[in-house]
């Protein structure tokens, strides 16, 4: 897999990670964070119950954000784990 950098504001070449943070759909800085996800609030994947939504955003496109304190951060390996979870996937 190819990975993917950017340029920092130092004009250093940093490598592209992604973070996921589980946010509840009733959040009240959901605009704020509508703002710095990857993709639309569309395209993001809710749980069953549509209480919470995990959001992708790339690090170091932002700032650390105040409002997203309140949620833990998760790495790929960690949402994908979490994603297969009775919250998130029907069992048929």
């Amino acid at each position: 897999m190819e990975k993917k950098f950017r340029i920092n504001e130092l004009g250093v070449r940093v490598e592209i990670t992604s973070r996921y943070f589980f946010i509840e759909a009733s959040d009240i800085n959901l605009d704020s964070i509508v703002n710095v996800i990857v993709g639309t609030l569309n395209e993001q994947r809710y749980s069953l119950d549509n209480t919470y939504i995990v959001v992708k955003l790339h690090d170091g496109d932002y700032s650390d954000y105040e409002f997203l304190a309140i949620y833990p951060e998760y790495n790929n390996e960690q949402v994908l784990i979490e994603l297969q979870s009775a919250e998130w996937t029907m069992e048929l």
